[in-house]
């Protein structure tokens, strides 16, 4: 079980800050996977569209799910994705998904998506991870996702998953 003083909670735009601040903690220039970069901007019209997640630990950010309606995104990696796998037609993107370093591993991913099962009941989510990505994988199936597709991109191999809310 995650650690009992974080707060799994839906986004909004207080937490838009710690949200951008903790991606770039974890993008490649860091050591992190977290692929591309997030402009606060589009988390907050996310976040202002769909239902989000966050972990919050002494009113700060530690964690966060994004999701995006997927008719909007024109980011070239997800184009790539949809071509392989669609998804149904009210299908939503998932992702980032992304804990603080010093508290992963405590059940925190699967609370935050657990969250977002319960906010967007029947509908199906789609996602990508980087094929040499282990820890992501694994949690990914733990959750209960199945890999659904696979799709090259910039000579990077990724999965395609997908799960029903």
């Amino acid at each position: 079980m995650y650690l009992s003083n974080v707060v799994i909670d839906q986004a909004n735009q207080a937490d838009v800050a710690g949200i951008v601040a903790l991606a770039q903690a974890n993008d490649p220039e860091h050591g992190g996977m977290l692929l591309g970069h997030l402009e606060p901007q589009a988390v907050s019209k996310t976040i202002s569209q769909m239902p989000s997640i966050v972990a919050r630990k002494d009113n700060q950010v530690v964690g966060f799910l994004l999701t995006w309606p997927k008719a909007v995104v024109q980011v070239p990696i997800i184009t790539t994705m949809l071509q392989v796998y669609p998804g149904n037609k009210d299908a939503y993107l998932y992702g980032p998904i992304c804990v603080e370093e010093t508290i992963r591993s405590q059940g925190i991913a699967a609370a935050m998506f657990a969250k977002l099962k319960n906010l967007l009941p029947q509908r199906q989510g789609i996602l990508f991870i980087k094929a040499h990505n282990e820890p992501s994988l694994l949690a990914h199936r733990k959750m209960g996702m199945c890999q659904i597709a696979e799709f090259t991109y910039e000579d990077t191999k990724f999965f395609v998953f997908a799960y029903e809310g």
